[in-house]
């Protein structure tokens, strides 16, 4: 049996996952559109190839839509699809800038690798979110 605890995670765990995605990337967002992020100039930099200016706008309203799409259930497969392309990208500094990303390369991160590699607990997450959003399809 289950105590009072487990029972309210495993009723409420997805709904707290998709709330704190929802805000979380949508906060992450509104803050490129704002010109506000800390990230703006390693996003700009790690897009520079684009030739996009101001990319790190257009990702901000990528980000947002991302953030709003998690409160929607039936979206969910075409969210984790946009997640996935998006945290792709999210990680590419490690690589493409890694005077950036580290202060010692590989591992002595930078503050700003260490803001990256969090996206592996995201990634982490949006697998639960994927893999209960699934199971409960086929209950269905």
């Amino acid at each position: 049996m289950k105590s009072g605890f487990v029972a309210f995670l495993d009723r409420y765990y997805e709904w707290m996952l998709r709330i704190a995605f929802a805000i979380v990337i949508g906060w992450f967002g509104a803050l490129k559109i704002a010109h506000m992020s800390p990230a703006e100039e390693l996003v700009d930099a790690t897009l520079l190839w684009t030739h996009i200016p101001n990319v790190s706008y257009y990702l901000g309203i990528w980000e947002v839509i991302i953030g709003l799409c998690f409160l929607f259930p039936r979206l969910t497969t075409l969210t984790m699809l946009m997640f996935i392309v998006h945290m792709g990208g999210t990680l590419s500094p490690l690589f493409m800038l890694p005077e950036q990303s580290c202060i010692r390369i590989p591992f002595g991160l930078s503050l700003a690798g260490q803001y990256i590699i969090k996206n592996l607990v995201f990634l982490a997450a949006g697998a639960a979110l994927y893999v209960k959003w699934e199971k409960c399809k086929t209950t269905l």
